[in-house]
């Protein structure tokens, strides 16, 4: 006859598997956030090479492949979130303020040199779309800790 397991320790295993858990889930976060961060600093360096040198092309394709990883990592961490796993917190408005800053940037620029450079479409349309997930993902949130705090 096998003895029964105290419950102090089904509750140990419990919650050393569920911290396994946890850190899984954030390493994979990390590493998507860290790939997008990687991608960004380099779609925004292509931006500035094109600004200055427009024989150099970033394309609406390549505008929209990094719109639509941008968008798999939003969605990513919204269904994190959403799953109720445990996810860091980022500055996502950071983002936002890059972009504008670098499209205002060029502008000013732009205006300063009487159209000698001018910013591509395909920024606007990536400083746009940048927004714009942005604010998905805070409307996300926000409905997210409503029902959160109506349920407790």
């Amino acid at each position: 006859m096998k003895p029964k397991a105290s419950n102090g320790k089904v509750k140990s295993v419990v919650k050393r598997l569920s911290a396994q858990r946890l850190e899984s889930n954030l390493i994979r976060l990390n590493t998507v956030y860290l790939f997008t961060l990687i991608v960004t600093t380099i779609t925004l360096t292509m931006f500035w090479v094109e600004f200055f040198a427009p024989t150099y092309h970033v394309g609406l394709t390549r505008s929209f492949v990094y719109y639509a990883m941008l968008t798999f990592y939003v969605i990513y961490k919204e269904l994190q979130r959403w799953l109720g796993e445990k996810t860091e917190k980022r500055i996502g408005g950071i983002w936002v303020f890059v972009w504008w800053t670098s499209t205002m940037l060029m502008e000013v620029i732009s205006f300063a040199w009487q159209d000698q450079h001018t910013p591509m479409f395909e920024q606007y349309v990536v400083t746009i779309g940048v927004t714009v997930n942005y604010l998905i993902s805070q409307v996300s949130k926000k409905i997210h800790q409503r029902l959160d705090q109506r349920w407790l």
